[in-house]
């Protein structure tokens, strides 16, 4: 059974089959290797085998959160910061894994294992997008470059609000890794003005006009105004090429705030 786990996570179904029994009496089964100390129960039809030399297998914690969430969440990707993370976009730490699930979540924190997850749930077809990554043996969904940017254009909060987005794009638009072209595709996929609005600006602002990725947001956005950072209640200054209230300090390359 333990060959059928992927870092050191079982599932019901996958012992039902290793063992070829029934799901009935898998579970039957899973649990009483719990109650041994044998295995250490995460949640429901999903369990950790304990390490032979782990002293107290109540306090296990789990080595990848990645791996983790992608047992626990399915269907889902890691996202927002921790993908930002991922890519050398930020350099700043979170302590929590973002995961973007179509799943059940009935809660936006779970801690798990001594994981602490951050969970955010959306529609199946928002998941479409993402890429795969191997975190030791197994394979695990998470936002490529350019869909992180994007979440976080809808959705400032996913990086840690849009001070973070801006170093994020800054970083992106530096590395050898920057493309308008699939920066504006993984926009368009998902289908907001707002996140047109975002891009437009912040790409005007911090670097200048270009002409690729300035006419095409001036061409998505939508109408109406949004605030540039949701989360802070000033509304700013109004910047109505963009319908955008800028309530925080944007510099451009030169440092200037502009």
């Amino acid at each position: 059974m333990a060959r059928r786990a992927r870092g050191g996570l079982i599932s019901a179904a996958d012992a039902a089959q290793a063992l070829g029994v029934g799901s009935r009496a898998a579970v039957a089964r899973l649990n009483r290797l719990a109650a041994a100390g044998w295995l250490a129960r995460v949640q429901r039809g999903v369990y950790l085998i304990v390490p032979l030399d782990a002293s107290d297998p109540a306090a296990t914690t789990v080595e990848d959160p990645w791996v983790l969430a992608n047992a626990v969440l399915a269907p889902c990707y890691i996202g927002g910061w921790s993908a930002a993370e991922h890519w050398q976009l930020t350099e700043q730490l979170f302590r929590s894994t973002f995961v973007v699930t179509a799943a059940g979540a009935r809660t936006r924190a779970k801690t798990l294992l001594g994981a602490e997850l951050h969970i955010v749930r959306v529609p199946r077809a928002r998941l479409s997008g993402s890429t795969t990554v191997w975190r030791g043996p197994v394979r695990v969904a998470v936002s490529d470059r350019e869909r992180t940017i994007a979440d976080a254009l809808i959705a400032p909060d996913w990086v840690g609000g849009s001070r973070h987005l801006i170093e994020i794009l800054t970083n992106y638009k530096q590395s050898t890794h920057f493309s308008p072209t699939k920066l504006l595709a993984r926009v368009a996929e998902l289908g907001k003005g707002s996140a047109y609005k975002r891009l437009g600006f912040l790409v005007e602002r911090l670097f200048g006009a270009d002409d690729v990725i300035v006419p095409a947001c001036l061409k998505g956005k939508s109408a109406g105004v949004i605030k540039l950072d949701p989360a802070i209640a000033s509304r700013g200054k109004l910047v109505k090429r963009w319908g955008l209230w800028v309530n925080i300090e944007v510099k451009g390359e030169c440092g200037r705030q502009r």
